[in-house]
């Protein structure tokens, strides 16, 4: 009975946590399905929204739950700048989703060595007050109400991605560009207009992610940024690479299964977990709800 009740326990955790993940990879998933450019710098980016949190937090008292919603026009606007900065530089050149890669390489490198300049190295965390404070009881084990509520949050983004990608203007261009460029530009859909916002809403989409990492995760410093990028690249390969509403699915199955793992072998759960990526690149390349690999 102990073991089913410890398992029910890692079970609903895991879904938890999976929509959190869901999340967090979800801008990862946009930029590159619209933009076709790899955001490296992704994991960065949740760092400093999480920064941005205990920050105000610290100095200004302000709930993180507020800064959740304000890091969306901050991010937003970051995102527009480093999107003309970089974007149309790289779409002219030789071999754009390389020299993405090498851009935004770049930028992480600059995001990580900002923050340790103005952070220090030593890992800090949001304290329970800075959002909501509480556990419930499950299976006779306490979850912490944040993290219901970030699921929660998780859940609210998904749900208006999906009405962006499916009822908006915006939303039908950024789908007609993941499924062929040329075609949506001989269609006449506004490309500069639809990649644009779609990666400056990656770029918020990650700032925001970044409110809940500290407890998900239980803290957060200047060279994380790395690691939480593997994880979204993680996610986004088990749903579909390319497909921004798959990250629910790789999101989900990576949480629970790492969650179950945590139960019965703690020290080697994050490493087996990651193992599902390379499961799923061997028996699936194009992830749970992919078909054939995309051509980029």
């Amino acid at each position: 009975m102990g073991y089913a009740t410890l398992l029910y326990y890692a079970l609903a955790v895991g879904v938890l946590e999976g929509l959190y993940f869901a999340f967090m990879a979800l801008g990862l998933n946009i930029v590159f399905g619209v933009v076709r450019m790899i955001n490296v710098a992704h994991g960065d980016l949740v760092m400093l929204g999480a920064y941005v949190a205990f920050m105000l937090f610290v100095d200004f008292r302000v709930n993180a739950l507020y800064t959740f919603v304000l890091l969306f026009p901050v991010f937003f606007g970051l995102g527009i700048a480093i999107y003309y900065i970089l974007v149309p530089r790289l779409e002219k050149s030789s071999d754009p989703e390389i020299n993405s890669f090498i851009a935004f390489f770049g930028l992480s490198l600059f995001i990580e060595s900002a923050a340790t300049i103005a952070f220090g190295v030593s890992p800090t965390s949001l304290p329970a007050s800075a959002t909501v404070r509480g556990a419930r009881s499950l299976a006779g084990y306490g979850v912490p109400n944040v993290l219901m509520v970030g699921a929660a949050a998780s859940v609210v983004i998904l749900a208006l991605i999906f009405y962006y990608l499916e009822f908006t203007g915006l939303g039908r261009a950024a789908r007609a560009l993941m499924q062929n460029k040329e075609q949506a530009m001989a269609l006449g859909v506004n490309v500069r207009l639809a990649t644009l916002f779609a990666f400056a809403l990656g770029f918020a989409l990650a700032g925001m992610a970044g409110v809940f990492e500290p407890y998900v995760f239980g803290y957060i410093y200047p060279s994380y940024g790395g690691f939480l990028t593997v994880l979204a690249f993680t996610v986004v390969i088990i749903g579909a690479l390319g497909n921004p509403l798959s990250s629910i699915i790789g999101g989900l199955v990576f949480g629970v299964v790492y969650q179950i793992l945590s139960v019965y072998i703690p020290s080697l759960a994050y490493a087996i977990s990651f193992l599902l990526l390379l499961v799923i690149i061997v028996v699936k390349p194009g992830g749970v709800l992919g078909g054939a690999q995309r051509e980029v």
